[in-house]
């Protein structure tokens, strides 16, 4: 299939500047908006669909002091603290102990017994305490809905693809029925699922869609509808929420038996005690998925930066070729990617609306673990995830890359793992540097190694055959042309073609075998 796009390397080439200047947070703040990530779907574009609502125009609303100083350094852990409070840690259950008993009224806000931590006000008593070798005194920071870029609402539809209601459709789950999920329970930690606003500009309704793109329903897809949602209400009303709070959720979780929890937020903090709990999450084999975050930049949020837990970018609705998204944030953590661009999802008071960002991917993701837990009883959720990990599709660059780890989930992949004679070569990315280099990246999707397949490169008319000797199954490669970037950009457009094949025409799945696109380059 042939899908043409105009106009995405003028905005890669716009973001490419702000990333090399590597002026982090600065950009970041400057790019951020005070708005829930969602666009309201048209009545007209709902064509008339199930008697529900459609969502109206959000942005005379906002979150209002939600997101303020949500800057802190993700490099460093060193995050935005929760001014007042503190987490105390203690190093023997008699210590801690020790401190319920002689604690002042009124200090103790919260507690993890089996973390032996402690969240208190902060204040000159705390000084007298905080010398003893039993006890560590940390920081409680902001955890918070990633923040959507105001570019996204008002050109997104110009550089990507929508997803609509294809997004578990493009992670390889056509056939889901309603069994998917069943006997698996999710743990959503987002806003409550019982909100006082169905206002469309607020975050109250982000628990709600985030639980529709696990478990779907109404015009919402998601992979495991027979799923069981275990509701964590650790942010407010704005969307913010704190790193104490999250990590007793996480305990108390596994401890309900849960067995994926799905963290569609983020935070700027290295919190020991969220990071201590996801330790405790992973020892039970439990899955855990988060957002890396929205901020377009080199650094991957908290909880999604932890090893073990599955961080998860976004990418368009192109099927062949996904467009990574420019403000999913990028970096060595980042396992995989999910449809992120206006994904359809429900709203409060029987709305619709379209959600874009990593918060959707990750619970997108979440549904997908789901089903597999479904259909494989003898997997945990861990052993799940891993799976999922490891039969992603390759997208972008070959290989593992910053961008979109090892590439978009694929469930079908996951589930015909071991079913013999599958032959499938697909594009799987196709990059333009404005230099003058095309590079296609292949990757072999099926079961079995694929003797002499042929790759053929066009750009700008000019045809390039390459030959090269085998792929094994999951292996990815990538060939480059070269073109006339002087031409090119007086031109001000690159066209590019590129087309895989199988010898002797065995391709079990020939709809990812070609691709063919439109570069503008700015003059």
């Amino acid at each position: 299939m042939t899908y043409l796009r105009y106009g995405l390397w003028g905005l890669a080439l716009l973001l490419g500047l702000w990333w090399a200047m590597d002026r982090g947070e600065v950009d970041a703040n400057r790019m951020k908006q005070k708005e829930p990530e969602v666009r309201p779907i048209s009545k007209a574009k709902l064509d008339g669909a199930m008697g529900l609502e459609a969502g109206k125009d959000s942005r005379k609303g906002g979150s209002g002091k939600a997101k303020e100083g949500f800057d802190g350094s993700m490099e460093t852990g060193s995050g935005d603290e929760i001014p007042g409070q503190k987490i105390l840690r203690f190093k023997n259950r008699a210590a801690y102990e020790r401190f319920l008993k002689g604690a002042p009224a009124g200090m103790v806000l919260g507690q993890i017994d089996g973390l032996r931590a402690v969240q208190v006000r902060d204040g000159e008593w705390l000084k007298s305490m905080a010398n003893t070798s039993e006890m560590e005194v940390g920081k409680n920071y902001y955890v918070a809905v990633p923040e959507l870029p105001a570019e996204v609402k008002a050109m997104g539809d110009a550089f990507y693809r929508g997803v609509g209601r294809d997004a578990v459709k493009l992670m390889g789950g056509e056939g889901v029925t309603s069994d998917w999920g069943k006997g698996v329970t999710v743990a959503l930690m987002d806003t409550s699922l019982s909100p006082k606003s169905v206002d469309l500009g607020s975050e109250e309704g982000h628990g709600i869609a985030m639980a529709s793109l696990i478990t779907g329903g109404g015009l919402a897809q998601g992979a495991a509808p027979g799923a069981t949602i275990l509701e964590y209400a650790v942010l407010d009303g704005v969307g913010r929420g704190d790193s104490f709070t999250l990590a007793k959720a996480i305990y108390a979780a596994v401890d309900q038996g849960a067995k994926v929890i799905n963290m569609s937020l983020g935070s700027t903090g290295d919190s020991s005690v969220v990071r201590d709990a996801v330790a405790y999450a992973l020892s039970k084999d439990v899955a855990l998925v988060a957002a890396t975050g929205n901020e377009a930049i080199n650094r991957v949020a908290y909880p999604a930066a932890y090893d073990g837990v599955v961080a998860v970018g976004s990418v368009d609705g192109d099927p062949v070729n996904a467009q990574h998204l420019y403000f999913s944030n990028r970096g060595a953590a980042v396992d995989v990617v999910a449809p992120g661009f206006a994904v359809v999802a429900n709203w409060p008071g029987g709305k619709m609306v379209e959600v874009s960002g990593t918060s959707g991917s990750t619970a997108l993701v979440s549904g997908a673990i789901a089903a597999i837990l479904s259909k494989e009883r003898n997997l945990t959720g861990k052993q799940a995830a891993e799976l999922l990990i490891r039969y992603a599709n390759d997208t972008g660059f070959a290989g593992v890359d910053d961008e979109t780890g090892r590439g978009m989930v694929n469930l079908q992949r996951v589930f015909e793992r071991n079913q013999r004679g599958i032959t499938d070569l697909a594009i799987a990315g196709v990059k333009l540097d404005p230099a003058g280099k095309v590079t296609v990246a292949v990757q072999n999707r099926g079961t079995e190694t694929v003797n002499s397949p042929t790759i053929e490169i066009t750009v700008n008319g000019a045809t390039r055959k390459f030959y090269p000797g085998s792929l094994a199954p999951n292996q990815s490669m990538a060939e480059s042309v070269q073109f006339d970037a002087a031409r090119a950009k007086q031109e001000g457009s690159v066209f590019v073609g590129a087309n895989v094949e199988v010898p002797r025409g065995s391709d079990t799945r020939n709809r990812n075998d070609m691709w063919t696109g439109g570069f503008t380059i700015s003059k």
